[in-house]
């Protein structure tokens, strides 16, 4: 699948023969792609024309095993996965700690207590994706952090904090002149000026 900047597109299908596979994508232009392997297993990258990347994983743990060679871009975005996915865990820790306290007589200072730290944890992100984006102006993971979500919790929300994408803009259409990500990007800072 295609990641474009309003939709997912369907762009082919992949058989896997005795846990290997081979595909080619068509394109002109450095693209954001998305490996499907189950309805809740996806595999990002990011590939440009001439690209030849190496996929390995253990299938029967591919989250914490993919490893995706070949280019700079895609070794980028899996950091900020795997960053993302320690979060999603702790995240998660922090959910059953609060569902388990529902009924105990100190819930109220448990939930206050799990809230600040799943406030902190939010806030460390945050600043871990902000240094990421500043450290990686011309590469496209560093837009992809920005959409960066948490559940359904964004990291950056576009209308308070676009000045963090205006100050990487310069670098990214140098980088990626004519790409329909970036395109997007100067017509949403636009309404921002």
């Amino acid at each position: 699948m295609k990641i474009l900047p309003e939709e997912v597109v369907p762009i082919d299908t992949v058989l896997v023969l005795n846990g290997k596979f081979s595909h080619r994508i068509k394109s002109n232009q450095t693209g954001i792609y998305l490996l499907q392997f189950s309805d809740t297993l996806f595999i990002a990258f990011i590939a440009s024309p001439g690209d030849k990347l190496v996929l390995s994983a253990d299938a029967n743990n591919m989250k914490q095993t993919c490893d995706i060679r070949g280019n700079e871009e895609t070794k980028l975005l899996m950091e900020n996965q795997r960053k993302l996915e320690s979060l999603y865990e702790q995240t998660k820790r922090l959910s059953s700690e609060f569902i388990q306290s529902t009924y105990r007589d100190n819930f109220d200072s448990v939930r206050m207590v799990l809230d600040s730290i799943y406030t902190v944890n939010f806030k460390a992100h945050k600043a871990y994706l902000t240094n990421f984006i500043l450290s990686h102006p011309d590469k496209l993971a560093s837009l992809m952090a920005f959409y960066q979500l948490l559940g359904n919790n964004a990291f950056f929300r576009m209308e308070e904090e676009h000045a963090l994408l205006d100050s990487i803009y310069p670098m990214l259409s140098n980088t990626y002149p004519n790409n329909i990500y970036i395109d997007n990007l100067k017509e949403q800072l636009t309404e921002y000026d």
